[in-house]
């Protein structure tokens, strides 16, 4: 008898048709997402507004000054961007995001500390802004504030 030689079997293509193909372009399909994700998750942190940066333009009425009381602080939510007012004495008046820079958690005001607090994991701000303590990573924005004809209107 003649004895016949077997070839070996010749290896399958790697392209798509190949569950090796097919595996590596779904991991690369994943990877590319998440990192498109990521891209854009650090992005919003990166370019998100910082202390002073104006972030919109609008003009808006926010009430009469003799009705806003040295110390206080009142939350107006014009829109999509609330804020608080808050009159630190006769002359000065500061307007800053009530939304806190950790996870956008809308901040309350403590009049007996006068500081401005996040109740979701307790990140404290100073009237000026700035972080005092917890996990925000960065100061409020604030919006200029003018005072025309005895009403106190705030630049969005």
């Amino acid at each position: 008898m003649a004895e016949t030689q077997q070839q070996p079997n010749a290896a399958p293509p790697d392209g798509p048709t190949s569950r090796r193909g097919f595996l590596t372009w779904l991991t690369r399909a994943f990877l590319g997402l998440w990192g498109l994700g990521a891209a854009g998750v650090i992005g919003a942190y990166v370019k998100a507004p910082e202390r002073g940066e104006r972030i919109a333009q609008r003009l808006v009425r926010v009430g009469l000054l003799d009705d806003l009381r040295i110390g206080e602080g009142r939350l107006v939510r014009h829109g999509i961007t609330p804020f608080f007012v808050v009159r630190l004495d006769q002359s000065r008046i500061v307007a800053l995001s009530a939304v806190c820079t950790h996870v956008r958690c809308i901040l309350g005001f403590d009049r007996e500390r006068r500081i401005l607090v996040c109740p979701c994991h307790d990140g404290r701000f100073d009237l000026a802004g700035n972080v005092i303590s917890g996990p925000p990573p960065r100061a409020l924005p604030s919006y200029t504030v003018s005072v025309r004809a005895g009403e106190v209107f705030v630049q969005l």
